[in-house]
């Protein structure tokens, strides 16, 4: 099937990208794919105007196929089918031995592709699905294996899959091996951060998910007590057409509050460590949410987090011992978290150092490894 030497005895494992932006299903596989990449041979199927998701890929060195997104219909049955078998042309033009769909939209259009070029298929669910439509149901039905992202995903998951089929496999990070402290002058600098500000950082994309009208009513309370604070934010605002028309909303949001000059805004940036390590403060307000390697970044990196109790995220931390939780769209409690931090810097070290215990000893990259490689060997074994 693999169009390559024989002595190439690696898997080929096609990924499946269904979007067009940098958000967190994409910086999850480029760390899978990272990862992996010594024990397999790796190619991602991203979309036309995925550029900067492409370059990235291409900049590991890993194969990159551009691809059109089949349409499911009934209706249209006829079109839908030859739609699929392009795509699956392409699958077997790769060697794909397995498809390895990144969330479940990219199943749903896709997998009668895969069934068509008769390789293996993993869906990873990296957020909850509670509900899924009989159309969604049925484009999963053929789906051999399933990685939760949490066992709250799993558990919500909104349709009935056999027990030998699923597994959990949370992300990992690898806690940075140099003291990166020397950064947070530099990275201050070039924000234009005065000096003695408290900076408060949220690694996400600018789109509805993240929950930034809670952020900006949090934020209120926080400078009403510290006027100082800064509040960074790293994620896409204009890679996407959404992502652009949800940061003119937050824009419009910040200046009826009258506080929008206490907003950074980078966008898309490849350099996040340095600028967590510039960071006193995380939080990561959301509407839902699988597992964030942004919360596991920033403990990783000795950072105090504040996070909404969704998804996840209450498998990460433990409320007043690896980070403080706030229920969702609870702007209160979300300020109350951070000024307590800023008024206490001592238990604010505390927590940091007790997060970045707690991602050093459960999620290393060698058992995040280790967890993916049984998964498709047990795929292929099917």
């Amino acid at each position: 099937m693999r169009p390559r030497g024989k002595s190439d005895k690696r898997i080929t494992v096609a990924h499946f990208m269904p979007w067009s932006g940098i958000g967190g299903v994409e910086i999850a596989t480029l760390r899978l794919v990272e990862a992996t990449r010594h024990r397999f041979h790796h190619v991602a199927f991203c979309l036309e105007d995925a550029v900067a998701l492409r370059e990235s890929f291409q900049e590991m060195g890993i194969e990159t196929v551009t691809y059109a997104v089949p349409v499911p219909s009934l209706r249209h049955g006829i079109r839908f089918f030859r739609e699929s078998r392009v795509v699956a042309l392409q699958i077997q033009r790769v060697g794909a031995d397995i498809v390895h769909f990144s969330d479940e939209r990219a199943a749903h259009h896709n997998s009668l592709a895969a069934l068509l070029a008769r390789s293996r298929m993993v869906c990873h669910l990296r957020v909850s699905y509670p509900y899924l439509a009989l159309r969604e149901r049925l484009s999963l039905f053929p789906i051999q294996s399933f990685i939760f992202v949490s066992k709250e995903a799993k558990q919500s998951f909104g349709m009935s899959v056999p027990a030998g089929k699923t597994r959990v496999i949370y992300d990992a990070i690898e806690a940075p091996t140099v003291d990166m402290a020397a950064c947070n002058a530099v990275v201050r600098m070039e924000l234009g951060v005065p000096d003695g500000c408290t900076l408060i950082g949220m690694v996400a994309r600018v789109s509805r998910q993240k929950d930034y009208y809670t952020l900006a009513d949090s934020a209120v309370a926080v400078l009403r007590k510290f006027p100082n604070a800064r509040f960074l934010v790293v994620g896409d605002n204009s890679l996407v057409d959404l992502n652009r028309s949800h940061y003119e909303e937050v824009g419009r949001k910040l200046d009826e509050l009258g506080i929008r000059d206490k907003f950074i805004f980078t966008g898309h940036r490849t350099d996040v460590p340095r600028l967590i390590a510039a960071m006193d403060i995380c939080v990561l307000c959301t509407h839902k949410e699988g597992f964030p390697l942004s919360i596991l970044e920033t403990m990783a990196m000795r950072k105090p987090v504040v996070a909404t109790a969704v998804g996840g995220i209450p498998e990460i931390i433990v409320p007043d011992v690896t980070g403080y939780l706030h229920q969702h769209g609870n702007s209160k409690e979300l300020a109350d978290a951070v000024i307590s931090l800023i008024e206490d810097p001592v238990r604010a070290h505390r927590i940091g150092e007790a997060g970045y215990e707690h991602v050093r000893q459960n999620y290393s990259r060698q058992k995040f490894v280790d967890e993916i490689a049984m998964a498709y060997s047990d795929l292929m074994h099917r």
